[in-house]
């Protein structure tokens, strides 16, 4: 993390979170809140993710070294995606939810 975001305020990197969605994802900032959720609200799924995360990484400075990316999410569809879901599913169970505010 940069010495300027680690010392942002809660309202500033909210502020800067809600830029980098409405840039990336075409959301206005008003409709983003602390509880929308990435993969239901926003329909962030797949390759999305890692777009997404990469941008926060630039911003931010984030270490997403060990965040295991299946129980919150799915596969971008292709062949082994759709083979391996089921695996995905039945090892951690039904998708869980990561909001705005699991983020900041």
């Amino acid at each position: 993390m940069s010495f300027t975001n680690k010392f942002m305020s809660f309202t500033e990197r909210f502020n800067q979170l809600a830029a980098i969605l409405s840039h990336e994802l075409g959301v206005q900032t008003k409709y983003i809140t602390l509880n929308t959720r990435l993969r239901e609200d926003l329909k962030i799924d797949g390759d999305d993710v890692d777009v997404l995360f990469c941008k926060i990484v630039e911003q931010f400075g984030v270490d997403w070294q060990g965040f295991v990316f299946y129980p919150y999410f799915h596969e971008e569809p292709h062949l082994f995606s759709l083979l391996f879901e089921s695996y995905y599913r039945k090892r951690y169970g039904t998708l869980k939810t990561i909001t705005i505010s699991h983020l900041l």
